[in-house]
C-alpha cells in the first residue's frame, strides 16, 4: 500500500458528521458556518475515499482528519477520543490512537467500524512518519474545508440558476442519522448488517412488499396449473416456477420475523416445509412462458 497524499478532499458513506465538540473547534479566522454542514462532509469524505480506492492507495492527510473529526464528534472512550483530538489539530499518530483503532477496526459490533478501518489503513501507510504534519495542520485544514465549502454553494447556485438552493425538505434532512453498515465473513457465508431503526424499518417494509408479491406470483402460477394434465410439460413447468418463487419468499420472510422477533414484536421465526414445491432435473422454469 503506497502511503499517503498530502492533500484530496474527502467520510465514509452515510456517516453524519455531526456538530463538533468545543474541542474540534475551527482555529481563528474560521467561522463554523464556513465548514462543510453535515451533508457536504458525508460526500467531501465519500469522494476522498473513492480517489484512494482508485489510485490503490490509503485516503489523504485531509480525509484522514475529516474521519477523526466524525469518530471523536461520537461517544467515544476517553482515551481514544483524547488521541483523535490531537490528530485532528497536529496530525501526529500516536501509540495509543493506532491501538484504539486497531481494536475497533477488527470489531463486529462497533457501530463505527468502517470508518476506523479506513483511518487505521492510512496510519500503517504512514509507516514510522508519525509525527506533526507540517505546521498549523489543523488551520490548513481548515481552510480547505472553508474552501470546499464555497466551491460546493457556488455549484449548488449555478445549478438553480443563480438563485440560492431551497431548502432540503423531508426525507432528505428530518430523522436520525444513517447508520448502514455491512460485513461479510466468507468463512461462514453469512454477511452481517447493522442498521439503525428507522433505516432498518424501511428495509423491512420494502422487504415484506416484495414478499407480498413473490408468493402472489406463487398462488397465481399454482391456479394456472390446477387444471393441466398431471406429468404434462405446463404443470411440471408451474410448480417449477412455485418452487423457485417458494425457496426465494421463504427466505425473505425469515428476514423479516428475525427482525421481528429483535424488535419484540414476533417469536423467531422458524422456517416451514416448503408446500408444493418439486426439483424437476432437466426441465429449466420459464418464468412466465407456460402462463399464457
Amino acid at each position: 500500500m503506497t502511503g499517503p497524499r498530502p492533500a484530496a478532499t474527502a467520510t465514509a458513506p452515510g456517516y453524519p458528521a455531526s456538530q463538533q465538540p468545543a474541542q474540534l473547534r475551527p482555529g481563528p479566522g474560521i467561522e463554523e458556518s464556513q465548514l462543510p454542514d453535515l451533508q457536504l462532509y458525508e460526500r467531501l469524505i465519500g469522494d476522498g475515499i473513492a480517489a484512494a480506492d482508485a489510485r490503490g492507495s490509503a485516503v489523504d492527510h485531509v480525509t484522514a482528519r475529516r474521519l477523526a473529526i466524525c469518530l471523536a464528534a461520537r461517544p467515544q472512550a476517553p482515551v481514544f477520543a483524547q488521541h483523535l483530538v490531537r490528530f485532528t489539530r497536529t496530525g501526529a499518530v500516536s501509540h495509543a490512537l493506532k491501538t484504539q483503532l486497531r481494536v475497533h477496526a477488527r470489531s463486529g459490533t462497533y457501530a463505527d467500524q468502517a470508518q476506523a478501518a479506513r483511518l487505521m489503513e492510512y496510519c500503517i501507510a504512514r509507516g514510522t512518519d508519525l509525527g506533526p504534519v507540517g505546521e498549523n495542520f489543523g488551520a490548513a485544514c481548515d481552510q480547505i474545508d472553508r474552501a470546499d465549502t464555497l466551491l460546493a454553494a457556488a455549484h449548488a447556485r449555478a445549478r438553480h440558476g443563480g438563485r440560492a438552493a431551497p431548502e432540503p425538505a423531508w426525507p432528505e434532512t428530518a430523522g436520525p442519522r444513517i447508520t448502514a453498515l455491512a460485513r461479510h465473513d466468507p468463512d461462514t457465508g453469512t454477511v452481517t448488517l447493522v442498521l439503525d431503526t428507522t433505516t432498518a424499518s424501511i428495509a423491512m417494509f420494502a422487504l415484506a412488499a416484495h414478499a407480498d408479491e413473490r408468493e402472489a406470483h406463487i398462488r397465481e402460477v399454482e391456479r394456472s396449473g390446477a387444471g393441466l394434465p398431471d406429468g404434462s410439460y405446463g404443470r411440471r413447468n408451474r410448480q417449477a416456477i412455485a418452487a423457485r418463487e417458494t425457496r426465494v419468499a421463504t427466505r425473505l420472510r425469515a428476514v423479516q420475523h428475525a427482525y421481528q422477533a429483535a424488535a419484540g414484536r414476533d417469536t423467531a421465526f422458524t422456517a416451514p416445509e416448503p408446500a408444493h414445491t418439486l426439483r424437476l432435473p432437466g426441465h429449466a422454469a420459464d418464468r412466465e412462458i407456460e402462463l399464457d
